[in-house]
């Protein structure tokens, strides 16, 4: 990667980014985290110790859902009513990743000039709270938190309802109708919110990544995934002292290809960190929802088989078979969920019938790639003059810059 060293990308007055991070860490230290009803009832204290009792008691499938009705009175009766029908049938899910409406993203006072897009608001304390006490499944606020012009104040009301787990970092790049500030003062907002996540690390709070919502959706090849993947990690861990948690997925039809990438990115995580959850795909569905099935099984069946081959315990969220022709309803994300777990009772005896060399192989490729486009990243924002140890500046620099640009050889 070759950029033009003469070209100026960032304004000349920008804010320290590491100041922004100290102010976050000081509001960070301020808060204290919440516990939900799920880390309660399990004597836990996150989302993350959850996880670690389960993988000690032997519970390696672990799933998630995407919830988010048109409100949050609604998503919480989904919640209820998932929550019951799977009891009854005998298994759980184990968290759910909300999609909110697009203005949580933008201060309250412009939420009436902008289009009310699908998905809940939280407009209360209570409703904030209600995230994690409505049931026993831990909750991740992933869209329209932190990487929106209201960064700050998602992150610290995230921390206090115990949500454990927020982003969303690949979604950085996005712009939000009816805000009148600009690139900079949106990214000073995300870094300063990095630096509350930070003053949490040690009470296991981890800044999600949904690699498929940002630059990498563009991207041309999975090198480069695994190249943002590790990208975001050194603005995150590094720069900012925060622990990033990866999701990624939805994007890749390939079931061999996905496997190969769940390995990458278990094998590029650093000791201490647990990637948020790995989704089933929602690009081969059709409108003939019957035939949805057999992608459905293929693609759980890869997937489920890559987590037991690393072991890594990360939640995997299938995708209902109705998605392609309109929001899934709570009884169809049940049904989807019945579906994986049935899938996963005959994984074991199939793990010796993949050819794990070739996938493996495939998974070393990928990380290889990977460094190559992630320590070209760096070393090209360094000819352009980016002081590579301010999370704004890097941030800055990418945003402008775009995926086509960043990616070009």
């Amino acid at each position: 990667m070759h950029f033009d060293p003469d070209r100026s990308i960032l304004p000349a007055d920008l804010p320290d980014g590491r100041a922004l991070v100290a102010e976050g860490r000081r509001l960070g230290n301020e808060l204290t985290m919440g516990v939900s009803l799920l880390c309660r009832e399990h004597g836990v204290r996150s989302e993350l110790a959850y996880r670690r009792k389960m993988h000690a008691e032997g519970r390696l499938l672990m799933t998630s859902m995407n919830l988010g009705m048109q409100t949050w009175a609604d998503t919480a009766e989904a919640l209820r009513r998932i929550h019951d029908e799977t009891n009854r049938r005998g298994f759980r899910i184990d968290r759910y990743n909300m999609n909110a409406d697009r203005r949580m993203g933008l201060p309250p006072e412009f939420w009436g000039q902008a289009a009310k897009e699908t998905g809940p608001m939280l407009e209360t304390p209570e409703d904030w709270r209600a995230t994690a006490e409505t049931v026993p499944i831990q909750p991740g606020l992933g869209d329209m938190m932190i990487g929106t012009p209201m960064s700050v104040a998602n992150a610290c009301r995230a921390i206090q309802a115990g949500v454990n787990n927020v982003g969303n970092m690949s979604q950085f790049n996005w712009r939000y109708p009816g805000w009148p500030g600009d690139d900079v003062e949106q990214m000073a907002e995300m870094v300063k919110a990095l630096g509350v996540m930070a003053a949490h690390v040690d009470n296991d709070a981890m800044v999600s990544s949904y690699l498929d919502d940002g630059f990498c959706a563009q991207f041309d090849d999975y090198c480069s995934y695994i190249g943002w993947a590790l990208f975001e990690r050194t603005i995150v861990d590094q720069l900012i002292g925060a622990r990033l948690s990866i999701s990624y997925g939805g994007l890749t039809r390939s079931p061999i290809v996905k496997a190969a990438m769940v390995l990458a990115l278990e094998s590029i995580k650093p000791d201490g960190a647990m990637n948020a959850a790995y989704y089933g795909d929602t690009t081969a569905y059709t409108a003939d929802i019957e035939a949805n099935h057999a992608v459905l099984v293929t693609d759980m069946l890869y997937l489920i088989l890559a987590q037991l081959r690393c072991g890594s315990g990360v939640p995997i969220n299938p995708t209902p078979v109705t998605e392609a022709v309109r929001a899934p309803t709570w009884q169809e994300i049940v049904d989807v969920h019945a579906i994986t777990r049935r899938i996963a009772e005959q994984a074991d005896e199939l793990m010796d019938s993949i050819d794990w060399s070739h996938i493996e192989a495939l998974s070393a490729r990928l990380v290889a790639g990977g460094r190559r486009f992630h320590d070209n990243i760096m070393a090209g924002f360094a000819e352009l003059g980016v002081d590579m140890a301010d999370p704004l500046q890097v941030l800055l620099a990418a945003r402008r810059m775009g995926p086509r640009e960043i990616e070009a050889r």
